[in-house]
């Protein structure tokens, strides 16, 4: 099978791997799960966008998040997101510090997780290059979407959000992981962020395929 990993110290790649059905292989399905933090010993080939993995194991073992409905649901859609949003082929050691603290975090906390992916989908703007600016433009304001700026009354063109979206992403660009079981979402707000979110991102990276994974995630927060 092909795998594209996202390594510490090569960025994004595409690995071939044998997955062995034997009890004596080495390369189990199960290690190659959405977000499994692996230890590789990898053949990278200079003039080859596909690489050999020559031995495998598990890094991080998880405690809850292949075997929790709701955090595997949300680790379903972060995998998702960041195969739609990370492309680099370089090291970006803050990055992926970040991505394997968000997902240590997300295995081991318990209040609260409902919201995580409204957090990690913010926070991971600042690694992208469109963190929204922080600045104060009154309670009455609106985010406009294409310079990630608060402005008093609407800008000359229809990407923005209204009033109360501006507000719910306000609130939720000052939260913090640690912070994030306070936020008290109920569903519908939680899909309204999660949708001016996705919107956000789209104004951002204008080739950003279409989420799939986020209507399941709705459903399975809501039920």
């Amino acid at each position: 099978m092909i795998a594209k990993i996202y390594t510490r110290d090569f960025g994004l790649q595409s690995f071939i791997v044998t997955v062995s059905r034997s009890k004596s292989g080495k390369i189990k399905s199960p290690l190659l799960q959405p977000l499994t933090q692996l230890d590789l010993r990898i053949e990278v080939k200079e003039k080859s966008t596909l690489h050999s993995i020559k031995d495998l194991a598990l890094g991080v073992p998880y405690q809850h998040l292949h075997n929790d409905i709701v955090k595997t649901s949300l680790a379903l859609f972060t995998a998702e997101l960041l195969h739609r949003t990370v492309r680099e082929e370089e090291r970006n050691e803050q990055l992926y510090d970040y991505i394997s603290k968000s997902v240590q975090l997300l295995d081991l906390t318990t209040d609260g997780t409902a919201d995580f992916h409204l957090l990690f989908m913010m926070n991971l703007t600042k690694y992208l290059g469109f963190y929204p600016l922080e600045n104060e433009a009154g309670e009455r304001s609106v985010f406009d979407l294409v310079n990630g700026i608060y402005i008093d009354g609407v800008p000359g063109h229809f990407n923005y959000l209204d009033e109360p979206e501006s507000r719910l992403f306000e609130l939720v660009s000052c939260a913090t992981f640690e912070n994030m079981g306070s936020l008290n979402l109920n569903g519908e707000k939680r899909k309204i962020i999660l949708n001016v979110l996705l919107r956000y991102y789209e104004a951002h990276i204008p080739a950003m395929q279409k989420m799939q994974s986020h209507e399941i995630l709705s459903l399975v927060l809501t039920a």
